[in-house]
This record gives structure tokens, sequence and C-alpha cells, in this order.
């Protein structure tokens, strides 16, 4: 018998792509000017959130987890 993956969860990146692509849809389709300015501004946010995920995966600023960051860190803000 083969052994059974777990799905693996869409990253945000893949989602973030996703929904610019439906945006990009969207706007060949619409009809009206302020729908189309309304739909322009999201894709502008969407590609701005695409551009800082994509630097996350690159860095790997995204794989940092919070218990791997001493209590007593420099930059938490905590005093000793």
């Amino acid at each position: 018998m083969k052994k059974r993956s777990k799905k693996r969860k869409p990253s945000d990146l893949t989602k973030l792509k996703k929904h610019l692509a439906r945006l990009q849809s969207e706007i060949a389709a619409a009809t009206s000017e302020v729908t189309k300015k309304k739909l322009l501004v999201q894709i502008f946010i969407t590609e701005e959130k695409i551009k800082i995920e994509d630097f996350h995966k690159i860095s790997g600023f995204n794989k940092i987890r919070g218990y791997e960051i001493l209590a007593g860190a420099p930059g938490l803000g905590k005093r000793s």
C-alpha cells in the first residue's frame, strides 16, 4: 500500500497570484469606469503584497517562528 501524503495548504503567495489573475479578468469584463478604477486600486495593492511575500520567501523571513526568538532578544522592546 502507498502511504497517503497530506495535502499541502496553498501558500499566501499562490493565493495572491490567483487573486491577481481573477482581478485582471474582472477588469477586462468591467463596464463602469468606477468599477474599473476600484479594481485597478485592488490590483496595485495585490501586486505590492505579492512583492512583499516574494521577498519574505527569498529571505526566509516567513519561516521564523515565535518560539525561536529568545525573550531577552534585542529589539523586542522588553527591559530586563
